[in-house]
């Protein structure tokens, strides 16, 4: 008789920066009951994936979970996967770092479990590209698990998957398993009784073979989704399931990867598009985008004919959708092919670096879905953190002087101008604004302008439409809830006031033009007009772009000719770098033949780690504005050449996330206001010097 062979595979993930008590949350409610139930079911087997950053937390904090995943191994009842030791997305990183990734988590699972071999490669998010089979089938990997929609975007039909394929590139091997999306939404959240005649069905529709179900999916979801801990533990749904599983050993075993590897062959050679789990296909596309496909979604839900051939974006889309996703990923670039020329120069002193360099590399900060990623500011700045450490190895040991450099960072066919010293990084870009974009401080390992920019996301319309039908997250909910479901969840109530939307990439010097009665709340809740058109337009460099004459100076001239209220302006600023930090000079030139009376605001933006009470103020006629980071011990002073009247406001988001919907800072705004009557052809001038300083501490 036929038997379902079902692969039962759980995969832990936190990333880099995440808060210390979330992986212990983590350990408490999902990973350590997990498996203590499993280590009673000894005719149970399984397969598990682990980032390495779960793995040292282990070890760390809780080396009695690896003697327990030891055991396991030993007797067999556990398959343990590879994959990037910090949770890359493989697409996204160069070769040589996948390959560098993968070998250490692998070499880390062979000497701590001691495995022989560690034959799966756990792909981060399913995001899959097809020139990745040869640089994985390279690393020693037999097989990945992908979603069964990459195979629907193939053509294929999701209920005729029941084994594994295999596809190649440029004749390297590589075996792929489909998940089942319908056995990721029933385990945990069906009923056992349910899945159990799911598997009959299938046995009796493929008779004389045994066909293989795989369910892979993130073992936080065992305890740590919301409301998931009482119904997969304290209801004992777990128990029940591996229970079920073993009464009906007649109709069902479970089993590893690479058992089924040795014991059956491919189903046939597949070539499977870019593509990733539908949620993310989701996700990733831009906003317009994404709500007409929710509507054509809904519209042909019941319509299976048709939903097959639906398929979203890929993940790359993120780095269109969100330029902050875009600078750090260019970063990480950039970074990476510094540390390959300290390898080629001295390899020894160099490993820190590059595992530094992989750490920045973990994916969760680059993206945003349903969790925070992107929006969450800690996982971005330990991102850009670990980057920056890399490359602080890289400018002290490699740069010769400090210099601007000038090519095309961002990869959109404009220039940027880059300042590179020992002890800081200043990028600009001409094309927006004339503005600083990155200003990284190696002395805190931070990036001060990692700030992320109001804009509307897809799901703000459901918070919009589903006012006073919100549910608190401290509120009683007993009943449990997928977090793809459609149950509008919040952390505090009023989310709606903060739903600001920004006219342009938040930067530092970015250039106004306000009314003379501009107010606070118009500044800070995007209400203003912009009397010029400088704010987001491109500025001209005055220097020669010979890269010679520009590792000289150290100053950088931007121009531009644009109008203020109708009438012709030019704007200059000149930007001189300091051991830590730079000064602007403005000079504004009135080319009309008419008086101009203006508010020029030059703004500055902040990536503090938290929110400060004085984040919110007006300060009257002042000529200093300081602001400290008791985290970081660091403290930001921005000098002004005259008294002026100063905005200070916090840039504060509203984004979605697996406990529901929150608001989360960002960052500081500051903006002088100046105010000058400017003659025709007359000039005016406006200077400030920004500086991060450490801290001294008092009796120090």
């Amino acid at each position: 008789m036929s038997k379902v062979k079902f692969i039962f595979c759980t995969h832990n993930h936190q990333p880099i920066g995440n808060f210390g008590w979330v992986f212990e949350k983590a350990y408490r409610m999902a990973y350590k009951p997990f498996m203590d139930i499993m280590l009673n079911h000894s005719k149970i087997k399984w397969n598990m994936h682990a980032s390495g950053m779960i793995w040292e937390y282990f070890e760390k904090e809780h080396p009695d979970y690896i003697k327990n995943v030891k055991k396991l191994v030993h007797i067999g009842n556990l398959e343990i996967l590879s994959g990037g030791y910090y949770e890359p997305l493989m697409a996204s990183i160069p070769d040589r770092d996948k390959l560098g990734q993968i070998n250490r988590l692998t070499k880390y699972i062979k000497k701590t479990f001691d495995c022989k071999e560690a034959k799966g490669i756990w792909l981060a998010e399913r995001v899959w590209e097809p020139g990745m089979a040869k640089i994985l089938s390279e690393t020693g990997g037999e097989y990945i698990v992908l979603d069964d929609s990459h195979f629907i975007a193939a053509g294929m039909d999701a209920e005729m998957l029941t084994g594994y394929y295999t596809t190649e590139d440029e004749g390297y091997n590589l075996n792929i398993f489909p998940i089942s999306k319908k056995m990721r939404y029933l385990v945990p959240f069906g009923i056992v009784e349910d899945i159990i005649e799911y598997f009959k069905k299938l046995v009796k529709e493929n008779p004389g073979t045994d066909p293989v179900v795989v369910m892979a999916d993130d073992g936080e979801k065992f305890g740590m989704w919301p409301t998931t801990y009482k119904h997969v533990y304290e209801n004992e749904w777990l128990e029940k399931f591996l229970t079920a599983l073993e009464e009906n050993s007649d109709i069902v075993e479970t089993i590893t990867f690479s058992e089924i590897l040795k014991t059956r062959k491919s189903s046939g050679r597949v070539y499977l598009p870019c593509s990733s789990y539908d949620e993310m296909a989701e996700w990733t596309l831009p906003v317009e985008a994404q709500q007409s496909f929710e509507n054509v979604l809904e519209k042909y839900k019941y319509d299976n004919e048709v939903k097959r051939f639906l398929h979203g974006g890929f993940w790359r889309n993120f780095l269109t959708k969100y330029e902050e996703a875009n600078n750090l990923h260019k970063k990480m670039i950039y970074v990476s092919e510094k540390i390959e020329k300290c390898l080629e120069h001295n390899k020894r002193h160099s490993e820190k670096a590059m595992h530094d360099l992989y750490a920045g590399q973990c994916n969760c900060a680059y993206w945003h879905g349903v969790f925070g990623g992107l929006y969450l500011p800690h996982l971005r700045n330990a991102a850009y953190s670990m980057l920056l450490k890399a490359e602080e190895f890289y400018n002290r040991t490699m740069l010769r002087r400090a210099s601007w450099n000038v090519f095309g960072f961002n990869c959109d066919s404009r220039e940027e101008y880059l300042y590179e010293s020992k002890t800081q990084n200043i990028y600009v870009s001409p094309s927006n604004g004339g503005s600083i974009f990155e200003w990284d401080v190696f002395k805190f390992h931070h990036n001060l302008l990692d700030v992320l920019t109001r804009r509307y996301e897809s799901y703000h319309k459901k918070l919009k439409d589903n006012l006073g039908k919100m549910l608190l997250i401290n509120d009683d909910d007993s009943q449990v809830h997928n977090i793809h479901s459609d149950l509008i969840r919040v952390k505090e109530m009023d989310l709606d006031k903060y739903l600001v939307y920004d006219k342009y990439k938040r930067a530092s010097l970015i250039d106004h033009f306000f009314a003379n009665n501009v107010t606070y709340e118009e500044c800070m809740f995007d209400r203003y007009e912009e009397k010029g058109d400088f704010f987001a337009g491109e500025y001209k460099s005055q220097i020669n772009h010979n890269r010679k004459f520009l590792k000289k100076n150290s100053r950088l001239v931007l121009c531009r000719y644009g109008k203020v209220d109708g009438k012709d302006v030019k704007v200059t600023k000149e930007i001189s770098t300091t051991l830590n930090g730079y000064g602007v000079k403005y000079e504004i030139k009135n080319n009309s033949n008419e008086n101009l009376d203006i508010c020029f605001a030059p703004e500055q933006v902040f990536a503090f780690t938290s929110k400060s009470g004085d984040d919110s103020s007006v300060l009257k006629t002042v000529d200093i504005w300081k602001r400290y980071d008791s985290y970081l011990n660091m403290e930001i002073e921005v000098k002004f050449s005259e008294k002026s009247e100063v905005f200070v406001y916090p840039i504060e988001t509203v984004s979605n996330s697996d406990n529901g919907f929150e608001k989360t800072y960002q960052g500081t705004v500051v903006i002088p206001l100046v105010k000058f009557l400017i003659k025709p052809d007359e000039i005016k001038t406006f200077s400030f010097t920004t500086s991060a300083n450490l801290k001294k501490q008092k009796g120090l």
